[in-house]
């Protein structure tokens, strides 16, 4: 069953405006039959459904966090699936998604919003097992009719979005949203933390407030690379850009707690100057040397009396005499140490070679111990560039295969991006072509894409100079543009405005 406007939904819900498209979902706007209400209706895998066993596992990993409820949780009120379909009844948000104010937060705003989010998820994050959202974007986030911030499409596991995104692939595909992902959701081990949640939620306030995303489509995988957490510009306090930058810190010790942005929020609400806790960064603070314990000073005549008594140095004790006898019983005698002379100096040789080789043995176990640490470095160094490389191709293959199984108007996007993360790959694959441990040879990957991409191209050229032939200009347009969006430097687009201008200048 396709979702279209005025179909009838599970025997139940009309369906009236889509109010918004995910990976994985799509959300309605629908009419409930049986009390006349409107709600928000959101369908999982919505076209084609899922197999008998992805219901059931969905089913089951749903049921979990179904009875969660908080005040800035979007609570479903029904669950159930048609046709292989998993749907939600939500109440409906007429206010919409914060992307609808993506670029136009307020300074005060951004409070409330990030108090509210970090609210939502101090609760989530408190359950047993912890509830990771996975998922936390301005589409994600609701205003109700009195301002308040709600998350939704919380509770889904990772299990049950791998099987959600093989539904999904078998129909129209989809690539995520990297955007807001950490960087160590990009590691060798990706699996979702409490602290994914926060890198995401800073990446989200970060891009209502200057209506872009900190790291452009790539989220943190730019941060694996050396990139720096940017700095919020504009005219905001030094503590909102105090938190937004703790929440995308590399290292997820770093970021805050959900329960530290709360009370970090309160702080400011409250005229306080806020403080996150201090981090432990692995350096130790010396001890400061305890200082000598002074007496207390005395007052009145004591104090006086006391102050002349400690003007009057105390006689020093007089040396007790020393006998003349001791004296010359341990004088030096000449010839006591002309006798003993060669004894030490035949003592001393094997000493001084004996010191010697301690501290040549002792030098070459540290320049060992260095050189070891130094190729454990290189060793590391080489390992997470190799599982770079390998997510690379990863990434490249998934849109290769989106960009084949699409039946959308971007597939050569799909291929455009693929071909990049293809060609990140062989950077790396160039720069460590001799330590790699085990080797992927992509370039035939790579080669057959760009035969894809040429071929793509052509056939958007062709379906362009049809449409120019029978006079759909607006349509060959649409074509031209999208060609140039797989071969930036093809002038076809200027060639087909040049013909427009002088038909134009003909006709006027």
């Amino acid at each position: 069953m396709q979702l279209e406007e005025n179909k009838l939904f599970a025997h139940r819900y009309r369906l009236k405006q889509l109010l918004g498209r995910g990976g994985f979902s799509e959300v309605w706007l629908a009419e409930d039959t049986l009390t006349d209400l409107e709600v928000a209706l959101k369908v999982y895998a919505p076209g084609g459904g899922m197999d008998e066993r992805g219901v059931q596992l969905f089913s089951s990993e749903f049921s979990l966090v179904f009875n969660l409820n908080h005040s800035n949780l979007l609570k479903p009120t029904y669950y159930d699936t048609f046709e292989r379909m998993p749907y939600l009844v939500l109440p409906y948000c007429e206010l919409g998604s914060a992307a609808n104010i993506i670029g136009q937060l307020d300074e005060q705003s951004a409070w409330r919003f990030l108090h509210d989010i970090a609210c939502g998820l101090e609760y989530l994050h408190s359950q047993e097992p912890p509830v990771i959202h996975q998922d936390i974007k301005p589409d994600n986030i609701l205003l109700d009719h009195s301002g308040r911030y709600l998350l939704t499409d919380f509770g889904i596991s990772i299990k049950a979005r791998n099987t959600l995104r093989k539904s999904i692939l078998k129909n129209e595909g989809s690539v995520g949203t990297l955007a807001y992902m950490g960087p160590e959701r990009f590691s060798k081990y990706p699996l979702p933390i409490k602290a994914s949640d926060i890198f995401s939620l800073g990446a989200t306030l970060y891009e209502l407030l200057t209506g872009m995303v900190p790291f452009g489509e790539h989220g943190g995988l730019l941060l694996q690379h050396g990139a720096e957490v940017p700095e919020l510009e504009g005219n905001w306090s030094d503590a909102l850009k105090r938190i937004v930058g703790a929440c995308m810190e590399k290292e997820t010790w770093a970021r805050p707690s959900a329960t530290e942005i709360r009370l970090y929020c309160e702080q400011h609400m409250n005229g306080e100057t806020p403080e996150l806790p201090h981090r432990n960064t692995g350096k130790v603070t010396p001890h400061p040397a305890p200082s000598e314990s002074k007496p207390k000073p005395v007052e009145g005549p004591q104090a006086e009396e006391s102050a002349s008594e400690s003007q009057i140095p105390e006689p020093a004790e007089a040396p007790a005499e020393i006998p003349s006898s001791f004296i010359e019983s341990v004088r030096p005698n000449a010839k006591q140490l002309r006798r003993y002379l060669p004894l030490l100096w035949k003592a001393g040789i094997p000493l001084l070679l004996l010191i010697i080789g301690i501290f040549w043995v002792r030098s070459a176990i540290e320049q060992k111990q260095i050189e070891e640490q130094q190729q454990q470095i290189q060793e590391r160094i080489i390992k997470e560039a190799y599982g770079q490389y390998l997510q690379y191709i990863q990434l490249g293959d998934s849109l290769t295969v989106l960009g084949n199984e699409s039946k959308g108007m971007d597939y050569e996007l799909l291929y455009k991006d693929a071909l990049r993360y293809y060609e990140n790959a062989l950077r790396l694959e160039e720069q460590y072509e001799n330590d790699f441990p085990e080797r992927v040879d992509i370039s035939v990957r790579k080669d057959s894409l760009l035969r894809k991409i040429d071929e793509v191209f052509e056939f958007i050229i062709t379906s362009a100079a049809k449409a120019e032939e029978i006079q759909a200009y607006d349509m060959a347009r649409q074509f031209y543009q999208r060609a140039v969006k797989l071969k930036p430097d093809s002038p076809v687009l200027q060639e087909f405005e040049a013909r427009q201008d002088s038909i134009n200048q003909l006709n006027n």
